[in-house]
């Protein structure tokens, strides 16, 4: 080699000097090099800090939706069997001061249609107390899963009143399938299906015969739909078909063959033949949507629209302008909400609960506000509507508890309720949540009552009851919120095991004009208390209705009389507001 050879060759191949050997060693280069992300997570305050490179290695777009525990288990497939939860708090060994390793392997499921199994390494480490506080891990994709990982990721989740698919393994289906037919050019169709009537049908012949009906219309469905079609159970009286590939021209015709096989010929039940019928909206994917939260909220509209109207099953959806200014006024008020819940914006304020005889503060509920970037507070009545409407309700309910459970942690002597979504509630990941949240700290879970909507409660009760035993198994209490709204049943009393009871307002309010109001609500008590169910009286407006519920035995009282929602806690949570 000559000397202008060596040159060139010196010039293509030059020594690492300073500036490119510190590039070589960036922790974050390394680590992605070897596909890992490293975390450390305070168990007490429930954050997990995550290396930089985790989006990346991860797949996760909002890094704030494992910025915690508990939303890292919200993340973690409910088909897993095991999680970073269950590792570090079920296990058997004990830190003698330098940490217990762990290693282990479970499923994340971070958006629908992404599903995939990680290894995780680490050490957690214990208080004086003995329980876990502090856990930091590396975390990777696992390239190839074993045969048992691979048939759990495999294999959907079912309904077992229906043998349909569960809603978040449909919602997985769905997204998977519109990848696919996005790749592949064509379309699919989502129809969400309304039973009709199912208050009526479950008043009338109960709840275990509305259960047949369902399951039957499930079969009807199914028989009417293609083999590689998906049914799911969407929720407590809808079904989900998704038909793919399908021509978007051929929707109406299939939806109105499955609501005329339902119609036609009534459903037999242990109760006898009951007529039965379906309400159906629809959208084409990607055609009209191009995700599978639009692809859902657009087949929820058309359904809305279908119910609208007396005489019409099904209604496809259309891209109406003005419905598109709607839909624009939505996205900006759900991008409020989503970076109020981001940006830590989302507060609580606190109702005071009284002692219903002494008057002495028993507890306060957990009221969910908002603060917009200019600092004005918005009431829940602007946010729940918004968050239901949208499907996120669920983390507004996971951010509640959060706060809820870290002012019991900085306010040892009061004790606190929230209410909880029963969607979110019923969810299998949302108890592994909870129980991130509380940690191993005993004392918080006795201080707290989680309330649970009745109507919406009864229309699972097996699954609701077990939840319930669920919860209450961490120490906490169990309360059903908005009793006798809409699905009045004193069975669901005796059924369910509540500690508490809150009677629906509306039967407060008017007390002391409505004689029917005192009769159901004096009736209600006597039963409530033969069963050694705690009561709590809400939208208490006046002295006199405060002693009249003392005297009919109420254990508690809640509402205008009794106290305005605080923005704090006092330092004191004692009343003098006594009943005489």
């Amino acid at each position: 080699m000559n000397q202008s050879e060596m040159e060139e060759a010196g010039a293509a191949e030059p020594a690492l000097g300073p500036t490119a050997a510190s590039a070589a060693f960036d922790p974050r280069s390394i680590l992605s090099s070897v596909g890992e992300a490293v975390y450390s997570w305070d168990i007490e305050s429930d954050r997990i800090t995550w290396s930089q490179n985790a989006s990346e290695i991860l797949g996760v777009n909002d890094m704030a939706q494992i910025a915690s525990g508990s939303g890292y288990a919200v993340v973690t497939d409910a088909s897993s069997p095991t999680s970073l939860q269950s590792t570090i708090f079920e296990c058997q060994r004990q830190d003698k001061g330098t940490g217990v390793a762990y290693t282990t392997r479970y499923l994340l499921n971070p958006t629908p249609g992404r599903r995939f199994w990680v290894e995780d390494k680490g050490r957690w480490f214990a208080n004086q107390a003995g329980r876990p506080w502090l856990a930091h891990g590396v975390v990777r994709i696992v390239a190839a899963a074993n045969e048992a990982e691979s048939r759990i990721a495999t294999t959907r989740q079912t309904d077992p009143a229906t043998g349909a698919l569960t809603r978040p393994d449909f919602c997985n289906a769905l997204g998977e399938a519109l990848e696919r037919v996005r790749n592949d050019k064509r379309n699919l169709v989502l129809l969400i299906i309304s039973i009709e009537d199912m208050a009526h049908h479950n008043k009338a012949y109960g709840y275990n015969v509305g259960d047949e009906l369902i399951a039957a219309i499930a079969r009807r469905v199914r028989s009417h739909i293609r083999k590689l079609d998906l049914l799911g159970r969407y929720a407590g009286n809808k079904l989900a078909a998704l038909l793919v590939p399908s021509l978007p021209e051929e929707m109406e015709r299939t939806a109105k063959r499955i609501a005329n096989v339902v119609r036609d010929t009534p459903v037999e039940t242990s109760a006898g033949a009951i007529s039965a019928s379906v309400r159906i909206g629809g959208v084409a994917g990607p055609r009209d949507a191009h995700d599978v939260t639009s692809l859902l909220h657009a087949a929820e509209e058309a359904l809305a629209d279908a119910k609208a109207e007396t005489n019409t099953v099904f209604a496809a959806y259309t891209r109406d302008p003005d419905r598109a200014a709607h839909r624009q006024k939505n996205a900006a008020r759900t991008d409020e909400v989503l970076s109020a819940l981001n940006e830590r914006r989302i507060q609580l304020a606190y109702q005071p609960i009284n002692h219903a005889r002494s008057g002495a503060n028993a507890m306060f509920e957990c009221l969910v506000r908002m603060r917009s970037p200019d600092g004005v507070i918005i009431g829940a009545g602007e946010i729940i509507p918004v968050a239901e409407k949208l499907g996120f309700v669920h983390m507004i309910d996971h951010r509640v508890m959060e706060l809820a459970i870290e002012k019991l942690r900085q306010s040892p002597d009061i004790q606190l309720t929230f209410n909880a979504g029963v969607e979110a509630v019923l969810h299998p990941e949302w108890l592994n949540a909870f129980r991130s949240h509380l940690g191993a700290n005993a004392d918080l879970a006795k201080r707290l009552v989680v309330e649970i909507t009745e109507t919406s409660l009864i229309e699972d009760l097996s699954t609701a009851t077990r939840v319930i035993e669920e919860i209450k198994a961490t120490g906490a209490k169990v309360a059903i919120d908005d009793f006798g709204a809409g699905h009045t049943s004193f069975r669901n009393m005796r059924m369910l095991p509540i500690d508490i009871l809150k009677i629906d307002g509306a039967f407060i309010k008017n007390l002391a004009n409505s004689s029917d109001d005192r009769f159901f609500v004096k009736t209600l008590l006597q039963l409530a208390n033969h069963l050694g169910i705690e009561t709590v009286a809400e939208w208490v407006q006046d002295e006199d209705s405060a002693r009249l519920l003392a005297e009919w035995g109420v254990v508690y009282l809640q509402g205008d009389y009794i106290g305005d929602p605080l923005n704090e806690l006092p330092a004191s949570a004692t009343s003098d507001r006594a009943v005489a």
